[in-house]
């Protein structure tokens, strides 16, 4: 985990490199989609709630009423951009962990957030450099015109990622992309991804001495990790281990509301997630929640 002192782009915060132990868990393929968020927003939503919609019916209708979900967006939560298979994006950490909670409910499974350690381990899906594909983060900077005049081939990373260099500067739907070797898709692009661990840019030097099994973080803070590009992203914010955090009151400027809203951003449209449901050990499945 982390990153090596002469990795090109690298920022202090990822180092020093560490050794970790993740237990075994699920990952989705894909960060979660509007057609899924929406699920839930229909759900849950403060205004107009209803736990009859057609497909959740028979899910646990009690224990999702009980959740309450995010109040209407303020303009267009999708920026116009498109619905369906796009990954959901404009909403808060704390309507990221809102969702978790009703998806366990209706599911009976454990979902959550992933931490910064698992988050790593799949993004890097048993590499050791940069990506998770050979490439050198300093020629992938260069894009267009100055890719070709340098004979820099941008063919194996645009296969892989949505960023700044073949994005239309908005996401994509996922099959534009070819998944990583463990199967999940844009880990490094389309929309960066919250982790549940609070960010400090020197947590890596406070773990103890060797293997660090399951990490989970600082024990308090005021923002969280983010972690993985977006299609606004140059090739530096691409690498498996770059680092960076939720900005809560920069993203709500320009939120009329008062007080700001607690489930959706004004001023940021890069960030998403993806969920992680826990592994059974004993059966070899996904953990039944109690």
């Amino acid at each position: 985990m982390g990153s090596l002192a002469n990795e090109p782009f690298r920022k202090t915060d990822e180092g020093p490199v560490r050794e970790v132990e993740v237990s075994p868990f699920f990952m989705a393929e894909i960060e979660v989609s509007w057609d899924e968020y929406l699920a839930f927003y229909i759900q849950t939503a403060a205004e107009g709630r209803s736990t009859d919609t057609e497909g959740l019916r028979n899910k646990k209708p009690a224990a999702t009423d009980a959740i309450s979900g995010a109040t209407p967006p303020y303009g267009q939560p999708d920026q116009g951009w498109g619905l369906g298979k796009r990954p959901a994006i404009s909403f808060s950490y704390h309507a990221a962990e809102t969702y978790c909670k009703w998806l366990s409910s209706v599911s009976g499974k454990t979902y959550r957030l992933p931490t910064e350690a698992e988050w790593e381990y799949a993004a890097r899906a048993g590499s050791v450099g940069p990506y998770f594909f050979p490439g050198d983060p300093k020629k992938f900077e260069k894009t267009g015109l100055r890719a070709k005049i340098s004979k820099n081939d941008t063919s194996v990373i645009n296969t892989y990622i949505i960023y700044k260099g073949n994005s239309p500067s908005k996401t994509q739907t996922p099959e534009r992309v070819k998944p990583n070797p463990f199967g999940l898709k844009n880990m490094a692009g389309n929309v960066a991804e919250f982790c549940s661990d609070w960010y400090q840019a020197d947590a890596y030097s406070k773990y103890p001495e060797g293997v660090i099994k399951d990490p989970k973080g600082p024990d308090e803070g005021t923002e969280h990790v983010v972690r993985g590009g977006s299609f606004q992203s140059s090739a530096d914010a691409l690498r498996s281990a770059a680092r960076d955090y939720t900005k809560t009151e920069a993203w709500l400027t320009t939120d009329p509301q008062m007080p700001k809203s607690i489930w959706w951003f004004s001023d940021c449209f890069n960030v998403g997630f993806r969920v992680v449901c826990e592994f059974d050990e004993k059966t070899g499945n996904q953990e039944v929640k109690n």
